[in-house]
């Protein structure tokens, strides 16, 4: 029986050498940028079991932490454009791939939602469970969402770190982050607004 794995992530080596060049640590900070298999897809598919199909999303390195809102809508377009060329290139192993929006330029966002949307390759976006310290489930936020239950396309709903939590562990936190998310995002009648966006909770 085939199987399906919506939580794969990789971190192309094209965005990932960009981001290096707004902030040389990024490598020092984040551990997972040593997994070769995130950025080596001749190394990935050496640990491919060949049965299950990969639904591809970026690592958490996102442009918007880094750069100014014009930057990192380029950045967001150039990473969806890499993530569709290695689905391609891959197409036994990727199915489709989850694409990346800036949350610092709302307009643009919602201009990439459509190009996205027009795509072969892409089927949605993924959003954390905060972007540059809000929740998700601000308002200012609230226009991204709602294009994509009009566009139909998957939220895939990611946790972050808090480092402000002294139990912030993986172990723990981010279950707790996305119970949270999803409970800030009920408050704030997202089922209401948008009765038909499909939410997919990462780690659930």
């Amino acid at each position: 029986m085939e199987k399906i794995d919506v939580f794969a992530h990789v971190l192309l080596p094209k965005y990932y050498n960009k981001m290096i060049r707004f902030d040389s640590s990024i490598p020092k900070v984040y551990s997972f940028t040593n997994i070769q298999s995130l950025k080596d897809m001749k190394v990935r598919r050496n640990l491919w079991n060949k049965e299950t199909k990969q639904i591809i999303s970026f690592a958490n390195i996102n442009a918007e932490d880094y750069c100014d809102s014009i930057t990192s809508a380029k950045l967001c377009r150039e990473a969806n454009q890499e993530l569709r060329n290695c689905i391609k290139e891959n197409n036994d192993m990727f199915l489709y791939g989850i694409g990346m929006v800036p949350f610092n330029n709302i307009e643009e966002s919602l201009k990439i939602l459509e190009e996205i949307k027009a795509t072969k390759e892409l089927v949605g976006i993924q959003v954390f469970t905060r972007h540059l310290g809000k929740s998700i489930a601000d308002l200012e936020y609230r226009p991204i969402l709602k294009k994509c239950e009009e566009l139909g396309l998957l939220v895939l709903l990611h946790p972050v770190f808090d480092n402000r939590k002294p139990d912030n562990n993986i172990v723990f936190s981010w279950e707790y982050e996305l119970s949270q998310s999803m409970l800030q995002l009920v408050k704030t009648n997202i089922f209401e607004d948008c009765p038909n966006i499909k939410i997919i909770v990462h780690h659930a």
